[in-house]
């Protein structure tokens, strides 16, 4: 019995022991350790995962804004297409791949030739409209190698790489026109829509592409000079061509600033009346290097270059100036451009200028080209009509010249709040020669009075010309039939020579009589 009971007491004694050995190494600095590693392990596993999420989370996060950025850099807001810093880019990795024995890449630049009308007349979000349209339409048009992008306002650039031959392109051009430049369907209607195109094809002498920009605006510069929906490609004198424009340009504005314009004046004679009417001011620009110049040989570069604006401002002001010394009844007749009636201030300015020189504005008479309002035949708002309607309710009178070009010109200045057309001489004999030219001023002076359109026959430079004029039944002629244009003193003198001929002796005067 002793044994066993030892045996017992002695395993509880040991076990106690061990119990009491394992309490104190649990409870010692090392058992805490190897309980606690474990659960340090699970905890750092644990926390590197999460670090490791919420990196990764960081990274897709940062990879996104630097997408979006880099889409940002890269292409355009309102379109969506590649933009100018994508262009250059892409240019210059195909420029620098191209050989001699690869086709060589064209660049081709257009832009709308009327967008600065249609965000002036309709708004801008009509604008963003026809720009959406034409991005997407330009993009359904492009093929292999060919990508699109919008440089900024309305200019677009397509770069070709490994364009063809020209005749090629040209017929890649013309489907271009006709598919990409149609009317716009927007809230107020359809937006009519129209774009040139200018050509530079990569030669020996382009290894970049400012050069290929630089020769497509040239191209654009000069596609817009033609009919509308037209493409032109870049030729060696149209650099040559640009030089001397801008050296012209930048003389017009000195002459502007240094007084180098004049006006001179040609008289208009109503025959009825055997008076003078009124007179038509001409400008005349005197350079240092070529003399004087006559407007016609600069007014279409001052168009053109936005120049007429200030030009015509000091037209008319000294115009206004010089007619306030004549006879009260003579008007003084002014070119007025379609850029100058475009701009929503034209209007004012002449109001303005009327009333700060007190001229009576029934003796002012602006004329303009038929084509000032192209869309008025159409019945699209036009600024244009307003403007004009505006100035008549003033009281300025307003004349339609070029209308020889063609009988139907006359039925169209039915569109035009006018109160007179110019028929120039000149254009009638180009299109009826010697033989017809009598006959056909008569159909046009008849036809005139048939739809009730007082007519001016401008041109009248010879004895001959006014025969023919008085002989066609011209109620009121222009012209240097009296001689050569005067200054606004000599056209003073000449309006009161007449006057005071009629009075004493009309028969000497008498215009039906003359040759």
């Amino acid at each position: 019995m002793t044994t066993p009971l030892a045996a017992i007491v002695f395993e509880f004694g040991v076990g106690a022991g061990l119990a009491q050995a394992g309490h104190d190494f649990l409870v010692s600095p090392f058992g805490l350790a190897a309980m606690a590693a474990p659960l340090g392990i699970t905890g750092l596993v644990a926390g590197l995962g999460y670090r490791h999420d919420r990196l990764a989370r960081q990274i897709r996060s940062e990879r996104a804004v630097t997408e979006q950025l880099r889409q940002a850099a890269y292409h355009d807001s309102l379109t969506g297409l590649r933009n100018r810093h994508a262009l250059g880019e892409d240019a210059e990795r195909i420029l620098a791949c191209q050989t001699g024995k690869s086709a060589p890449s064209a660049l081709l630049l257009f832009d709308l030739d009327r967008f600065k009308y249609i965000n002036d007349t309709m708004g801008h979000a009509a604008g963003d409209l026809v720009l959406k349209f034409l991005a997407t339409r330009l993009q359904a048009r492009c093929g292999a190698g060919q990508r699109i992008y919008r440089l900024g306002g309305d200019e677009f650039v397509l770069f070709w790489e490994g364009a063809p031959d020209k005749a090629s392109i040209s017929a890649f051009c013309e489907g271009l026109t006709h598919c990409v430049f149609q009317p716009v369907e927007s809230d107020a209607g359809p937006i009519d829509t129209a774009g040139s195109i200018g050509i530079a094809v990569r030669d020996g002498d382009t290894s970049t592409l400012s050069e290929l920009l630089k020769r497509a605006d040239l191209a654009l510069y000069h596609a817009k000079t033609r009919s509308r929906s037209n493409y032109s490609f870049f030729t060696a004198t149209m650099d040559c061509d640009q030089r001397k424009r801008l050296e012209m340009e930048s003389a017009m504005r000195e002459g502007i600033a240094n007084g180098a314009f004049h006006l001179d004046y040609q008289p208009v004679v109503k025959v009825s009346t055997l008076s003078v009417s009124g007179f038509s001011g001409r400008l005349r620009w005197t350079r240092c290097d070529e003399g004087d110049l006559a407007q016609q040989d600069f007014l279409p570069m001052a168009e053109t270059s936005g120049l007429i604006v200030p030009l015509g401002k000091w037209m008319l002001q000294r115009a206004l100036i010089d007619a306030a010394g004549w006879t009260e009844k003579t008007s003084v007749t002014l070119p007025v451009s379609a850029v100058q009636l475009r701009d929503p201030e034209f209007a004012s300015s002449v109001i303005d200028a009327l009333d700060a020189a007190g001229f009576e504005p029934g003796r002012l008479v602006l004329d303009v080209a038929p084509d000032a309002a192209p869309d008025a035949t159409r019945g699209e708002a036009n600024p244009v009509l307003g403007t004009l309607e505006r100035l008549r309710d003033k009281g300025v009178k307003i004349s339609v010249s070029e209308f020889a070009a063609s009988i139907a010109g006359l039925s169209m200045a039915r569109a035009f709040p006018v109160d007179r057309v110019r028929l120039d001489l000149g254009g009638i004999k180009t299109i009826a020669g010697a033989q017809r030219m009598e006959q056909m001023l008569t159909l046009f002076l008849q036809l005139a009075s048939t739809v009730e359109t007082p007519v001016t026959l401008t041109g009248i430079d010879t004895q001959d010309d006014l025969k023919s004029a008085c002989a066609a039944g011209a109620d009121e002629v222009e012209g240097t039939f009296a001689g050569t244009r005067f200054c606004p003193a000599q056209a003073s003198e000449f309006a009161a020579c007449v006057d005071s001929a009629i009075r004493t002796d009309p028969e000497e005067l008498d215009l039906r009589k003359a040759g």
